[in-house]
């Protein structure tokens, strides 16, 4: 996984797990070995898509959203990332991996919070309220969600 990493953007956490609150919204098709699924059709023992390759997914956390959600564009993050208008909770993050990330962070890329992200257009608080999906690995992972690589921790930090 990915070395660089935004520290503002952790708020005082001391790693991804300690700040990754966010989660995938309902509706969003995650990659995996049997190809695009929407989450709430993932269970634990499925082979998900990741950057370092197909890993087994270990446990499905659902929960209701009761925090700030933000629209994602199509395009925001990149070219066909995603490649609909996608809602993402606040808290996932999100790795950058091209212009942005350097001129942002002044790295090839980094993981960012959606919220740190946000400008009004591209990426834009609304109001929504959805299930949240977490979904746990062995270890910290990097997934395909809608069309945008977003980080799954080994340890979520779940509040029911």
């Amino acid at each position: 996984m990915t070395k660089a990493v935004d520290r503002r953007a952790l708020r005082g956490a001391t790693s991804i797990a300690e700040s990754n609150t966010g989660g995938i919204a309902a509706g969003t098709e995650v990659l995996t070995l049997d190809g695009a699924l929407p989450v709430e059709f993932l269970n634990a023992g499925d082979r998900v898509i990741t950057r370092a390759g197909m890993r087994v997914l270990r446990s499905v956390t659902v929960r209701e959203a009761e925090t700030e959600m933000y629209l994602v564009r199509p395009g925001a993050l990149g070219e066909d990332q995603p490649g609909e208008d996608t809602l993402v909770p606040a808290g996932q993050m999100m790795l950058l991996r091209d212009w942005r990330a350097q001129a942002l962070f002044g790295a090839e890329r980094a993981l960012v919070a959606v919220e740190r992200l946000a400008d009004g257009v591209y990426i834009s608080q609304v109001e929504a309220a959805t299930r949240c999906y977490h979904l746990q690995f062995d270890e910290d992972e990097v997934i395909y969600a809608g069309g945008m690589e977003v980080a799954m921790p080994a340890q979520q930090n779940v509040s029911a």
